[in-house]
């Protein structure tokens, strides 16, 4: 091969190169302008009420850019919004996976672990309950120790635990930190109802309304006080306050329906609950709800259609299909009720009530040596009808 043509091949090399490399950055930052573009989209949608509408921007802004810890965020913050708490948890979580020294993400995530509530309830292969939250909320304290939002989450995990005194204690370090934060005064009170002191609980409450009497958090603590004294009908003007300040709040239908169930007015939870459907057609616990409700009402069949919904539209989703099985049960077709009961183990082996609910289908089979079984894996995962229930039969685990 000549050394003219030799050159020129080499020219044409070089030359594909650097065109291969301009492309290569004109692509990222279309790529970026295009995220940034659907972040802001997202954004506008918010602002004006168009949830579904930012769901779609976000999602495709995480899609686009996976690594995106900005996308995560703020599809997070919108799931969480949206009472979607567990999809919440997941963005940020791979949020801190991407970006381990993230202060926000940590503090997102303990909030959506703190509103599930149930933190043992809710242990999976990913969460391993309570003492992975207290980890959480420390790394969260080191990363932003004045922060009173985690301040406030440590509080509420020692009240989970029942350490009152240490939850005492994390609640008025934030407010100290932040005398006027609405969240500070809403733990405290949070914490006093559940030590005991009801009326110092109702002036924490009351107090984060003086400051802010749009704050529909504190609407929902009374409300479910009141719910929990069996005053439903102080509860369900509370809750009806906190939605003439949020119209679209999917918590506060949800406790209000369960309002009126304990009240025993069925059709106007049934409207709760509906409502939520319309605002969130993929809101799965108000299908389960309404399942419950009508399966109260001995509308077998319509509790069915509703459970069997809900784990169409989330097939991930374990109380789906343990509603399902109660339905079964009640209904008699225990064959059913435990292929329910057994799909919801294949989800997820360490949800400790399915066992329990297990356990008792056994019983009504009267097969001793399963419903044993079922309790003792039961009580090694912390539930605390299991542990009793071996105690009673002299039995370890």
């Amino acid at each position: 091969m000549g050394k003219d043509k030799l050159k020129t091949i080499n020219t044409i090399m070089k030359n594909s190169f650097i065109l291969l490399l301009l492309l290569s950055f004109v692509t990222l930052s279309w790529a970026q302008e295009s995220v940034d573009e659907l972040i802001t989209k997202g954004l506008n949608a918010e602002k004006i009420g168009l949830d579904s509408r930012a769901l779609d921007y976000y999602t495709q802004a995480v899609a686009a850019a996976p690594d995106n810890t900005s996308t995560l965020l703020h599809l997070g913050k919108l799931q969480m919004r949206r009472a979607h708490t567990s999809e919440a948890a997941e963005c940020f979580h791979n949020a801190i996976l991407i970006n381990d020294t993230m202060s926000e993400a940590y503090e997102q995530l303990l909030k959506c672990y703190i509103e599930m509530g149930d933190f043992e309830g809710h242990k999976t292969r990913h969460f391993n309950g309570v003492e992975e939250l207290t980890s959480i909320a420390e790394r969260a304290l080191e990363l932003s120790p004045q922060s009173a939002d985690n301040l406030c989450s440590m509080a509420l995990i020692y009240n989970y635990k029942k350490n009152f005194t240490n939850a005492m204690h994390w609640a008025n370090k934030a407010l100290e930190t932040n005398p006027k934060l609405p969240r500070a005064t809403n733990t405290l009170g949070v914490i006093l109802y559940n030590r005991g002191n009801d009326n110092e609980a109702l002036q924490q409450f009351r107090k984060t309304l003086a400051n802010d009497p749009n704050n529909v958090d504190a609407y929902y603590n009374l409300g479910v006080m009141y719910t929990q004294r069996n005053n439903y009908e102080t509860a369900i003007s509370h809750f009806r306050k906190g939605l003439q300040r949020d119209n679209k709040s999917i918590k506060l239908y949800y406790f209000l329906g369960i309002a009126f169930v304990q009240r025993g007015d069925d059709a106007k939870a049934i409207q709760c609950y509906e409502t939520i459907i319309g605002l969130d057609s993929l809101y799965i616990p108000a299908y389960n709800r309404l399942g419950a409700v009508y399966s109260r009402k001995g509308n077998y069949d319509e509790a069915i259609a509703y459970h069997q919904k809900a784990s169409r539209l989330k097939p991930n989703d374990v109380d789906s299909y343990k509603c399902l099985g109660q339905v079964y049960i009640a209904k008699g077709d225990y064959p059913k009720a435990l292929r329910s009961y057994q799909k919801a183990v294949q989800i997820n082996d360490r949800d400790h009530e399915t066992y329990c609910l297990l356990a008792k289908l056994y019983a009504k089979q009267g097969n001793k040596a399963r419903e044993t079984s079922s309790y003792k894996k039961a009580a090694k995962l912390g539930n605390k009808e299991a542990q009793a229930w071996m105690v009673s039969k002299g039995m370890a685990w």
